[in-house]
């Protein structure tokens, strides 16, 4: 602020003369802070005199300390908020704390300082294991939601020394789960352990509260896309066995017996939730279905063909547990096999689920080529004809080799075109 002086002489002058800002007597930094923190007053003596320095809480409640200065000038300094030192007292309402420094019932300076119960509470998901960051998984995959909890005052975070720090969340089914201190990510953790038979799947929008010893609090509410838990999907493998000599098949003809040996897990990850992994069995309410078919397989419907695709279902097996490592087993009898496109194969598809709401599922296809048994007229044909033809080209080229060539060409033809009309028109036995 400037003090203006206007001395009229003759012409008018204005002279200016700055004044100086008063010195601040009383301070208290910081001047914003949490509960169960403390902040420090510091005072410069205005002049000599004794002097009470008094904290005026939000509830009204007044503390103090004297203070003896031999001149203007001296300073001093006393904290607040630690018990036992300087005002023996501490943080403990939300409020603005006014502090006063009193002479002779008169108060020379004042200021004051703000004290918040605010914790600012973030999250993060990963997955066990990997610990990479995830928008969900599938059962057997744990999920880590992890908190940074900081003092809205300062952003100083919340750790493991921090005295009565906990913060919990909201699992998927509802319940209320607790996190613990990681010393390796230096993170609060939670842990959702979502087993084989998990029934939470589906989306999830955590909630978190969090707190300390001093009364501070936080609240969180995730809002973005859910994190989503779905069933597994079972590791299957297949192996396709004549049922008379027990070797390996690649192909399929009628009257031929099919064995049908499915190995069902659960599968593995970086960190499976502990009992996840193991067969597929009954004890877990498995079932086991082996289909045999051709063309297009709707893994939706569990149907061939269908619409404007091609496929027909020729049979169904249910497949039995043979009492360990996952293994189910079934028979097949080949008997009125379809003829087959050209390029078409049969198919074996083997689908399993277990007795959880929702399943758990697996699927597999193998394929079997169709033997000659097996084979579509078409290719009969074509394979008839080509063999036919061949074998005729060359008796008549033995046959004629003295014959003029332009001749020969000629009987060539005429044989030819022979053999293939007397083929066409051949009457089916």
């Amino acid at each position: 602020m400037l003090l203006v002086t206007a001395l009229l002489v003759g012409p008018m002058v204005l002279v200016i003369t700055p004044a100086h800002g008063q010195t601040q007597m009383v301070t208290a930094t910081p001047g914003y802070i949490n509960l169960g923190m403390n902040t420090t007053i510091g005072v410069i003596a205005p002049a000599a005199g004794t002097y009470s320095l008094k904290v005026q809480e939000p509830n009204g409640a007044e503390t103090s300390v004297n203070f003896t200065f031999a001149a203007a000038g001296q300073t001093v300094k006393a904290t607040f908020g630690v018990s036992n030192s300087s005002f023996d007292a501490v943080v403990n309402q939300v409020g603005t704390y006014n502090v006063f420094l009193v002479q002779g019932g008169q108060v020379v300076s004042s200021t004051s300082f703000y004290a918040t119960n605010q914790l600012v509470v973030t999250m993060d998901m990963v997955t066990g294991g990997t610990c990479a960051f995830v928008q969900g998984v599938t059962r057997g995959e744990a999920l880590i939601p992890r908190f940074t909890m900081l003092y809205a005052s300062n952003d100083v975070k919340l750790t493991n020394d921090t005295k009565g720090a906990s913060v919990n969340f909201t699992m998927p089914g509802g319940q209320v789960g607790t996190t613990s201190w990681d010393p390796n990510a230096l993170i609060f953790g939670g842990y959702v352990a979502d087993n084989w038979n998990y029934s939470y799947v589906g989306s999830w929008n955590p909630t978190a509260n969090a707190s300390d010893a001093a009364g501070n609090v936080g609240t969180f509410k995730y809002t973005g896309s859910p994190f989503v838990i779905t069933p597994a999907q079972l590791s299957t493998n297949v192996t396709l066995l004549s049922t008379s000599t027990g070797s390996v098949l690649t192909s399929l003809a009628n009257g031929q017996g099919l064995t049908i040996n499915a190995t069902i897990t659960y599968p593995t990850n970086a960190e499976p939730v502990s009992g996840f992994v193991a067969p597929l069995s009954p004890s877990r309410g498995g079932s086991v279905t082996a289909q045999v078919g051709w063309g297009f397989y709707n893994a939706t419907s569990g149907t061939f063909g269908g619409g404007k695709t091609t496929g027909t279902l020729i049979g169904t097996v249910l497949m039995a547990y043979s009492g360990k490592n996952g293994t189910w087993t079934g028979q097949f009898q080949s008997t009125s096999l379809p003829t087959l496109p050209v390029g078409d194969t049969y198919e074996v598809v083997v689908s399993s689920k277990d007795g959880t709401s929702p399943t758990n599922t697996g699927l597999a296809i193998a394929e079997l080529a169709p033997t000659a048994a097996g084979s579509s007229s078409t290719t009969l044909t074509s394979t008839a004809v080509s063999t036919l033809l061949s074998t005729t080209t060359q008796t008549v080229v033995q046959t004629v080799q003295a014959i003029p060539t332009i001749v020969y060409a000629a009987l060539a033809i005429l044989l030819i075109l022979g053999v293939v009309i007397g083929y066409i028109v051949k009457v089916p036995r």
